[in-house]
């Protein structure tokens, strides 16, 4: 699980063409972050450090407008997405892959090609046979609701086309704008160039359309979750030859 990639960026800065529009700060911290993604550590999650990457992601994510409607109440969303988190990751590393750096400033967790759905039974099976009782059995039903409509996006989207599922991708609130996420996602990418799959996700999160966009994802339709209106933006990254 220590299985260590190194991410190689292109070396070839273009920095001439935008200097007379930035100053000498704001060149210095470009490069800074140029640099820095070249030899950026990122390494499989070994399971001793879950509960850290747990706490990260619960913080990452807290915000996140799916996790205030499973958890509408700050108190209980501050004390169960540390354990929704774990459990997330139990999956993604018994059916996935799961990526961070040394200190754990940022984690992504994927699906690959031959396992892009968690069954129920699955689900139960890395500890989330809790769930109705820690989120009540009306929020419950709704999160059960999304999660139905969400695969089934998925899968009238993918038309069982194999492909890479990005699960998830949070880094460290204190850490972000950094090229840390930039970094966990070059590992997936590289792996689905090489296996020529494309890479679906998707958002709750408007902002985050751009972000995705400036990593070779398209948005491939946009949906309401019915009886909710939540509204989801569905991504695509075709494989780069």
């Amino acid at each position: 699980m220590n299985q260590i990639s190194l991410c190689h960026k292109s070396c070839s800065f273009s920095f001439a063409g935008r200097i007379s529009a930035m100053n000498a700060k704001q060149v210095m911290r470009a490069l800074y972050f140029k640099l820095r993604n070249i030899y950026m550590e990122i390494i499989k999650l070994d399971p001793s450090y879950i509960q850290k990457a747990s706490t990260v992601l619960a913080a990452s994510f807290f915000n996140y407008p799916m996790f205030m409607f499973y958890f509408p109440d700050p108190r209980r969303r501050t004390r169960y997405l540390p354990w929704y988190f774990r459990n997330i990751l139990n999956c993604a590393m018994h059916y996935g892959e799961v990526y961070t750096t040394p200190e754990i400033s940022g984690v992504i967790f994927t699906l690959t090609p031959d396992h892009t759905k968690i069954t129920l039974w699955e689900y139960i099976q890395n500890g989330f046979f809790l769930t109705p009782f820690l989120l009540g059995f009306r929020n419950y039903k709704q999160s059960m609701d999304c999660e139905r409509f969400v695969e089934y996006t998925q899968e009238r989207l993918m038309k069982n086309r194999p492909h890479y599922y990005l699960w998830g991708l949070a880094v460290d609130p204190g850490r972000q704008v950094t090229g840390i996420g930039a970094a966990l996602m070059l590992p997936v990418l590289t792996k689905a160039d090489d296996k020529k799959v494309p890479v679906y996700l998707e958002t709750h999160d408007e902002k985050n359309v751009s972000y995705y966009q400036k990593h070779g994802f398209g948005l491939i339709d946009t949906v309401r979750i019915p009886k909710y209106e939540l509204p989801v933006w569905c991504m695509l990254r075709e494989p780069v030859p």
